[in-house]
């Protein structure tokens, strides 16, 4: 009898065991700035994403037409849905050239509390549609490799094979990202674009209606970089960016051939607006 109290004290005495704990809050969305993350909307989830990169350089404005935010600008409409849990399924449209990409993404491998490292692949197209505009269909693949550094920190790198783009053919190249999460809904992102190398090998093409501007023969592109603060609330995105990058597809910022016109040496800015819908 004495054994049976005991062992009944016993059970009474020992503490709850400790809930598991809650998975880190990561701090970029489905895409970071221009570069997809490794994070995958839930299975059942549509989201719209709108891109606003304005045309005029932030050093040839003033307070007259507000620092640029009243000229024209570059948009992309974008829109995505994930069937399956780890899958995601986008199609984008860049007023750069009339560039439609298609893409799917799926997350091998995600975040977990004793692994600080994620891996994804993305894959598929470019169409360039802008008149006079003769074969420009590309294939693209884009490795997506993540590593949290903490809870707040994370690095991303994104080797991208692109087979087709306006100026060259089997690019690759290694864009690398930055996101710090400030608070639990305010973020920083930064993503650096390394220099196409074959920039200064193109031969000069004519440029006619709608077609692309001729390059400079000897010309060398410049490091693309974008960086954006965002706000994150209830299935809404906004970040402000600013960057000399205003390419936002895959086949654009990977040769860094926009127009023919390379990375400019100026800086830009803009927005990004992503809004989501739960369907399931």
């Amino acid at each position: 009898m004495l054994a049976g109290i005991l062992a009944t004290a016993c059970v009474f005495g020992q503490a709850p065991e400790a809930p598991p704990p809650e998975p880190t809050r990561p701090p970029e969305g489905s895409r970071i700035i221009n570069l997809p993350s490794t994070e995958v909307p839930a299975a059942g989830t549509l989201g719209v994403l709108f891109t606003h990169r304005f045309k005029q350089a932030l050093g040839d404005s003033n307070a007259r037409n507000l620092f640029s935010l009243d000229s024209g600008a570059d948009d992309d409409f974008g829109v995505s849905y994930s069937p399956l849990n780890n899958l995601e399924v986008s199609l984008d449209r860049s007023s750069i050239e009339a560039d439609f990409e298609l893409a799917f993404k799926y997350r091998f491998l995600p975040m977990a509390p004793n692994r600080p490292f994620a891996l994804a692949l993305r894959m598929g197209g470019d169409a360039v549609t802008k008149e006079n505009v003769e074969n420009r269909q590309g294939f693209f693949a884009q490795g997506i490799a993540a590593l949290a550094i903490g809870p707040r920190i994370r690095l991303t790198a994104n080797p991208t094979y692109v087979s087709n783009t306006a100026l060259f053919r089997n690019v690759f190249n290694v864009p690398v990202a930055l996101s710090i999460a400030i608070t639990r809904t305010v973020s920083f992102h930064g993503e650096l674009y390394p220099r196409n190398r074959d920039f200064t090998e193109i031969p000069a093409r004519p440029s006619g209606p709608g077609g692309v501007p001729a390059a400079v023969p000897g010309r060398r592109t410049n490091i693309g970089w974008i960086a954006s603060i965002e706000k994150t609330v209830l299935r809404h995105r906004f970040a402000f960016t600013v960057g000399n990058l205003r390419a936002t597809n895959v086949d654009q910022y990977t040769g860094s051939d926009p127009g023919g016109a390379g990375v400019p040496n100026r800086v830009f800015l803009g927005f990004n607006l992503v809004r989501q819908w739960k369907l399931k």
